[in-house]
Formats: C-alpha cells, sequence, structure tokens
C-alpha cells in the first residue's frame, strides 16, 4: 500500500450515499486533503452509491477504510474481519432506539399483532425509521419483506406520525430516547414534540429495539497497523482540531465528533443477526424490495 502523495491513492476512504451531492462533495475533498496530512500517504474519498455498495467495496477490498453504519460495520465484521478504530460520538445519558408506534386504540398491542398492517417508514437509509425495525422484527423470525400489506416512505420523523395520526396508515418506525434510570420514560421521540395538530397521548409505542450503537470509522484486517493508527488519531482529532470538516460532517451526516469505539456496544446488532438468521430470514430482506 506504500505510495508517494503524487502516485496512486495508497488508501481509498469509503463514505455513504448522500442526498446532497454538491456539498457532500466538498466534504469529501477537505477530508481527502486532511486525512492525507495527517496520515502520510495519498488517501482518496469516495462516496457509496448505496449501503450495499459500501458495504461490497469494503468487503471486495475496493475500499481500505469507510465510514460504515452499525449494521453494515456487523457484517463487514463478520464477513471480512473489518475491525473500529473510532466511533461517531452519541449524546451522553439518554439511551437511543427505535420503536414501532400506533394509535392506542388500534388492534395493534405488540409486535406480534404487526404482520397484515400498513406501515409508515421514514427512509431506506434511516436507521430508527426503517433499518433497525425491520431487523428487530426479523430476530422474532417476522420476515419483514413479507410481512407488511402496504408499506410506504414518507421521508420525515414527523410526516410518519402524521401519517399515523391521520390513519393513513396503521403502523409507523421512528427514534425514541429514553430515560436510562426509567425505562418507559421517553426524553424524546418522533412524536414528542408532536407534530402541529398532533395529540402525543394518543401514541402507544411497542417494544423498543436497542440502545442503537453509533456510526464507526473501520479499516480491514490488511492495512498496516501504522496506517490504521494514523486514520484512528486524525478522526479522534477532528472535533477539537478541524472545524471546516466538523460541521460539514455533522450536517451531512450526523455528527462531527468521533471518540474511542466500544466494540461490545454492537453486541445487540450481532444477536439480532443471528437471531434473524437461525430463524430462517435473510438479512437481505431488511432492504427495500424496490427502488424509492
Amino acid at each position: 500500500m506504500a505510495a508517494r502523495r503524487n502516485e496512486s491513492p495508497a488508501i481509498v476512504f469509503a463514505t455513504p450515499p448522500s442526498a446532497d451531492e454538491l456539498q457532500t462533495g466538498r466534504l469529501m475533498a477537505s477530508l481527502a486533503a486532511y486525512l492525507t496530512d495527517r496520515v502520510g500517504v495519498a488517501v482518496a474519498v469516495t462516496r457509496a452509491v448505496s449501503y450495499d455498495d459500501l458495504g461490497r467495496m469494503v468487503a471486495l477490498g475496493t475500499a481500505h477504510a469507510a465510514w460504515l453504519p452499525p449494521a453494515i460495520f456487523v457484517e463487514a465484521e463478520r464477513a471480512c474481519g473489518v475491525r473500529a478504530i473510532a466511533a461517531a460520538e452519541r449524546g451522553a445519558g439518554v439511551g437511543y432506539y427505535c420503536a414501532y408506534f400506533t394509535l392506542i386504540d388500534s388492534d395493534v398491542a405488540g409486535l406480534d399483532d404487526v404482520s397484515g398492517h400498513s406501515v409508515g417508514w421514514v427512509d431506506p437509509n434511516s436507521a430508527a425509521g426503517y433499518v433497525y425495525p425491520r431487523l428487530q422484527l426479523a430476530s422474532l423470525g417476522i420476515d419483514p419483506a413479507t410481512a407488511f400489506q402496504e408499506e410506504i416512505f414518507l421521508r420525515s420523523h414527523g410526516a410518519v406520525v402524521r401519517a399515523v395520526a391521520d390513519r393513513a396508515v396503521d403502523i409507523g418506525a421512528t427514534f425514541v430516547h429514553i430515560d436510562p434510570a426509567h425505562p418507559r420514560k421517553v426524553i424524546r421521540a418522533g412524536w414528542r414534540p408532536p407534530p402541529a395538530g398532533v395529540d402525543p397521548s394518543s401514541i402507544q409505542w411497542l417494544e423498543p429495539f436497542g440502545p442503537l450503537p453509533a456510526d464507526v470509522i473501520a479499516v480491514r484486517p490488511d492495512v498496516p497497523k501504522k496506517f490504521a493508527v494514523a486514520l484512528a488519531s486524525a478522526f479522534l482529532a477532528i472535533g477539537d482540531q478541524v472545524e471546516e470538516i466538523r460541521h460539514a460532517s455533522r450536517d451531512h451526516f450526523g455528527t462531527g465528533r468521533f471518540v474511542q469505539p466500544n466494540v461490545r456496544t454492537y453486541d445487540i446488532l450481532r444477536r439480532a443477526m443471528e437471531a434473524a438468521e437461525g430463524k430462517g430470514v435473510e438479512l437481505a430482506s431488511l432492504r427495500p424490495s424496490e427502488p424509492v
């Protein structure tokens, strides 16, 4: 992998897809220059066209390192032995979960009742509003690819809440921030504070899934240790030293600070994936069945 800076890149770093191509392009250019300077070899930053593409790039070695959402990290860890070198910072003291919710007069009282109903998702790329609620069902042996009568993407958490409140869909999926000291105390959720015109007392939420771990910066096992250490140091320093990248990263990927990873926090995803596979549900069913 050794190379001088004016030659082909020694390290290819992949980022997740983003809807804002222009602004993300600027972030990628700044990040490439910053990482090249910190690592000491040429680093090229490339954006995956989809999350499937991101996983393939890492698995096939066309990317040596990547910014990975938690579920893709766990899959890549199992498939090719990637390891986390930094984790996106989450707010301290709050449990970040996902949960299905419906109206209190609904006939859906638990996760076993969701089959045959219509559901509102946020977006195929939404962790709490799509990916993890489907993994939760899969871990119970309910195939999310066939469970619902109708699936609608509504593009925001507020829109999902409104669709449930207006009875346009039977069930919605969203994030829930829970007080760790009181497991049924909601600090914040898709319906709290509520969108205009929605009565939060009309909402009931089902068994939450989580706590959900953070995105990671991960490297393939064939990346030399000195480069992995340098990459880790570079990302850990962004929060304190590189304001431009920190703010751009926060705007487009949800966070601009990184901390040392705690790999045990990903155990809930590992167990859920293993449970889903053990019950015959393919993990491919977590992805949308058609473009949206």
